[in-house]
């Protein structure tokens, strides 16, 4: 079973201390399964073990949304808020009326 604040703690290092990991969620993900002495190259019996990639996201999410630390980029922002509008606009378009 996952540690979600173990998780949250390694996210936060890593947010803290490499800026690249504030933009790109697959950076992130790389280097905290690295500081949580993962392999890159991942041995099938390690998958067990490994922290969904999903907590480290989420992780991720509650940090620069919640808290309000180690921000991304103002372009990467921006990036990120185009996307959430454009899915929400698809799921509004997309929902079943029940009428």
């Amino acid at each position: 079973m996952e540690n979600t604040e173990k998780i949250k703690e390694v996210v936060r290092s890593v947010l803290e201390e490499d800026v690249k990991s504030r933009n790109s969620d697959t950076w992130l993900i790389i280097n905290v399964l690295r500081r949580m002495g993962f392999k890159i190259f991942i041995d099938y019996q390690d998958l067990d073990n490994m922290p969904s990639l999903e907590s480290i996201t989420r992780a991720r999410r509650v940090i620069q949304n919640n808290d309000g630390e180690f921000l991304p980029s103002p372009e990467v922002d921006e990036q990120r808020t185009k996307r959430r509008e454009e899915c929400r606009e698809i799921y509004k378009n997309t929902q079943l009326s029940w009428d």
